[in-house]
């Protein structure tokens, strides 16, 4: 069974939705560890947010997808769904599987969240509303904050105080709405 097959049977098999991986991106999928899928070497356990959108923001890195569930002590425990592909950059960081966590209402949220990010991917590049220069900065998460922005540019948002499927329900409105 090709790995991206085993990714789908786990997140299905424990009630969560499977978000879009672009084609290209799902043929190099590999599992790397318990509940751990990604196109890259994993350095650093993708439960460190900030280590990945730091990484984009300082150096350039290839196309990457990482799917994954990690966490520490009883309750902070995440779904991590990573995708940089071409000028979109999409880091998710969703709650679920901690012991004080209602495992129902989280995955709800989860297909939620990986609903909007299912039309989000092709709206970047279908849209046009990205300069080849920019990328689209995509962060939503339970624990961390959730924003989003256009860089380099004038035209940047960003909000701390939304929840994830809040922000990315916002992009998807910028994306599919007329330009300025």
């Amino acid at each position: 069974m090709v790995d991206i097959a085993k990714a789908k049977r786990l997140f299905q098999e424990s009630g969560l939705a499977f978000p879009m991986i672009p084609e290209e991106l799902g043929a190099r999928l590999k599992e790397r560890g318990k509940w751990l899928f990604s196109t890259r070497e994993i350095d650093m356990s993708p439960y460190h947010l900030q280590h990945y959108v730091a990484e984009v923001d300082e150096t350039p890195v290839e196309d990457y997808a990482v799917l994954s569930h990690s966490g520490h002590g009883i309750n902070s425990y995440a779904v991590q769904y990573y995708l940089v592909h071409g000028s979109l950059r999409m880091f998710l960081h969703l709650g679920w599987g901690g012991v004080y966590m209602d495992a129902k209402a989280d995955a709800t949220k989860i297909r939620d969240c990986f609903s909007l990010a299912d039309e989000i991917v092709p709206a970047v590049k279908n849209a046009g509303r990205l300069r080849i220069d920019e990328r689209l900065t995509i962060v939503g998460s339970d624990f961390y904050g959730s924003y989003w922005e256009v860089s380099p540019g004038i035209d940047e948002r960003k909000s701390d105080s939304k929840k994830p499927a809040e922000i990315l329900a916002e992009v998807l409105v910028w994306l599919t709405s007329p330009g300025p």
